[in-house]
């Protein structure tokens, strides 16, 4: 589906938020976003480059400092994802869809499965055609 990797909202040494994204060979690059500042307190999403300036969210690791992936169940961080995404997120420079929203033709090689249990890990589930 593209490159996986992480946003990291956060801020600058001058206090200016800024967000980044570092794909899986951790190469950091900083991205342009409209995005509320009250998210850039050390959050960090586990996304998908699809295309230049465009990722799917797939999972939240922390939330302004939060580690919340050990809390919350899969279910409840998909939503939470959401909710952040259409309360605190415009999509006219960088733009950030929840797996639900990706575009149409977003070509998804599969899926991940999880249990119920905070902070467990995912199964991933090939699409079978």
């Amino acid at each position: 589906m593209g490159t996986p990797g992480w946003i990291l909202l956060t801020h600058s040494e001058e206090g200016i938020p800024i967000a980044l994204f570092k794909d899986s060979r951790d190469v950091v690059t900083q991205i342009r976003i409209v995005i509320d500042e009250r998210l850039c307190s050390d959050t960090v999403f586990r996304v998908v480059q699809i295309a230049k300036d465009q990722y799917v969210v797939c999972d939240i690791e922390y939330l302004n400092g939060t580690h919340v992936f050990e809390t919350w169940n899969f279910q409840t961080r998909s939503t939470k994802i959401q909710e952040l995404l259409d309360l605190f997120h415009h999509t006219d420079l960088s733009a950030l869809f929840s797996v639900a929203d990706a575009p149409y033709g977003t070509t998804i090689r599969g899926y991940e499965s999880y249990d119920d249990v905070p902070g467990s890990m995912g199964v991933f589930l090939p699409v079978t055609t």
